[in-house]
C-alpha cells in the first residue's frame, strides 16, 4: 500500500504540472494528442537501436543525474508508467537539469537503443556500450524544462519485488546493511584511481542486492556506513542483473556516513 501511495503521489504532481503548464507545448509545436508514455516509447524499440521518426513527446521529470558524480553524463527521467535514461554529452548536467524538474522531450530524431536488456534514449552508437551522447548544442533541441516539482518521492520497495517493470525508476530499500564494510569503491593498484565497484548489501530475511557506485562518484572513496539503514537510487540492469545506483547521495543509516557536500 506504502508503494502505491508513492506512485499516486508521482502521478498527481506531474499531472498537475502537465494542467497548469500548456505554454511549453507551443514553444516546442507539441500537440497534447502526441505525449505518450516512457513505456510506450521503450516499446518501439524492437531491435538493438531503433531511430524515432515520429512526433513522440514525452513528459516526465528527473530522477537522477550527475550532481555527485553517480549518472556520468546521464539523466533518468521517470513518468508514471516507469523510466529511462537518456545520454547526454554534458559535463555538469545537473546545472540545467536538476533533480525535480519536470522536462518535455521532443523523441523524433533520437535513437532508442537497447543495451544488456535495457532501453536508452540518445544518438547513434558510436561504439559497443549503448546510446550515443545527445551533443550538448543539441540538448535545448530535444529536451525542455518546463516546470518542477517537489523533492520526488522513491517508491518504498524490497529485494525480492524488484524486476523488469522497476529498471530506471526511483526506489527506496529500507532495513539493509552493506554486507562489507570498505569504500563505496575499489582503487586500481597501478593507476591509483577509483573504479566502478558493486557492494552488496542484505536485508533482515538475508536476501542480497547489489550496489553499484561508479568511480567518477565523489564519495568513491569513503566508506560505505555501517549498521542498518536505507538507501535510495535507481533500478539499474545489465543482462539480466540488477543493481541500485544511489542518487544524490541519499544513504540514511544509523550511524550515518559524513554528510555529503555541495555538488562540485
Amino acid at each position: 500500500m506504502r508503494a502505491i501511495a508513492c506512485i499516486e503521489l508521482l502521478f498527481l504532481a506531474l499531472a498537475g504540472l502537465t494542467a497548469c503548464d500548456r505554454s511549453s507545448e507551443l514553444l516546442l509545436g507539441g500537440n497534447p494528442d502526441e505525449i505518450r508514455t516512457i513505456a510506450h516509447l521503450k516499446s518501439l524499440c524492437e531491435g538493438d537501436c531503433v531511430t524515432v521518426t515520429q512526433d513522440i513527446t514525452l513528459r516526465g521529470f528527473v530522477t537522477a543525474n550527475d550532481c555527485f558524480g553517480e549518472f556520468y553524463k546521464t539523466l533518468v527521467i521517470q513518468d508514471p508508467s516507469g523510466g529511462i535514461a537518456i545520454a547526454a554529452d554534458h559535463p555538469e548536467l545537473f546545472l540545467d537539469y536538476s533533480v525535480g524538474d519536470e522536462l518535455t522531450i521532443r523523441c523524433n530524431g533520437l535513437v532508442l537503443c537497447e543495451y544488456g536488456g535495457k532501453v536508452q534514449l540518445g544518438t547513434a552508437p558510436v561504439d559497443d556500450s549503448g546510446a550515443g551522447r545527445i551533443p550538448r548544442t543539441e540538448l535545448e533541441r530535444y529536451l525542455r524544462r518546463t516546470g518542477r516539482i517537489a523533492d520526488p518521492i522513491p517508491v518504498v520497495t524490497t529485494i525480492p519485488q524488484i524486476g523488469q517493470s522497476q529498471v530506471d525508476t526511483y526506489v527506496r530499500l529500507e532495513g539493509v546493511r552493506f554486507t562489507e564494510l570498505a569504500a563505496w569503491c575499489d582503487t586500481d593498484p597501478l593507476t591509483h584511481r577509483t573504479i566502478t565497484t558493486e557492494r552488496t548489501v542484505e536485508d533482515g530475511a538475508k536476501n542480497a542486492f547489489r550496489v553499484r557506485t561508479l568511480g567518477s562518484c565523489i564519495y568513491a572513496k569513503e566508506p560505505v556506513p555501517s549498521g542498518t539503514g536505507s538507501l535510495s537510487g535507481i533500478v539499474d540492469c545489465f543482462n539480466g542483473r540488477y543493481s541500485l545506483r544511489v542518487v544524490n547521495r541519499e544513504v540514511v543509516f544509523a550511524p550515518t556516513a559524513t554528510p555529503p557536500k555541495a555538488c562540485p
